[in-house]
């Protein structure tokens, strides 16, 4: 029985070493296997990554196209004057000089305060603050003719700054008495605003 056993010792043990090799041939493909998927996923992680980098970088060239165009409309509207507060004391003057130059004793006139204009979003009233602010001139009474209107809708000569802009004028003509070149012959009804931008604080 001993002599047999060598032998037979012998024969499996080329078994066991072919046994071995599969298993070791079996782990190597499953890491092979493994380090394959790994470098899959890091390569997926990698074209997100210059995805997600390549999304920032056109983000960023349109924000600053955006604000290349938005300084250059801010100079524009500077250069207008449109970011400059009109001077009311200014008009107030220019209203009285004008009123005693072409004798217009029975026009009234009401300067109104700065406040700001309501915020329309596509015709609608919006509830987002706007940053249009105006002052409007109301103007009512009794005038000879056009022409002493006239001055009273153009913006005064000595200031700048904002949009002057007549919004609404309303003229019923009268009987006019006779002989009397200076007699009223029109009942008036203005309003004038004008608009400029106040912008908001940058925080």
């Amino acid at each position: 029985m001993i002599a047999l056993a060598s032998p037979l010792t012998r024969q499996r043990r080329p078994l066991i070493i072919g046994a071995l090799a599969l298993l070791a041939a079996g782990a190597l493909m499953l890491w092979s296997r493994a380090e394959h998927d790994a470098a899959e996923a890091a390569l997926r992680q990698h074209g997100t990554r210059l995805t997600q980098a390549r999304a920032m970088h056109q983000t960023a060239r349109e924000a600053d196209a955006a604000a290349r165009t938005g300084l250059h409309q801010l100079e524009t509207l500077r250069g207008n004057g449109l970011l400059d507060t009109p001077d009311r004391q200014a008009w107030q003057q220019h209203l009285l000089r004008l009123q005693a130059k072409l004798k217009l004793d029975k026009l009234e006139w009401e300067l109104g305060p700065f406040r700001r204009a309501a915020a329309l979003d596509h015709g609608a009233p919006s509830g987002r603050p706007s940053a249009l602010h105006l002052s409007t001139l109301h103007i009512k009474g009794e005038i000879a003719h056009e022409g002493r209107l006239l001055p009273l809708l153009e913006r005064p000569g000595n200031t700048s700054g904002g949009l002057f802009l007549p919004r609404r004028c309303r003229l019923a003509r009268s009987q006019p008495v006779p002989d009397a070149a200076d007699t009223p012959t029109l009942a008036a009804e203005c309003e004038i605003d004008w608009i400029f931008l106040r912008l908001p604080d940058v925080p």
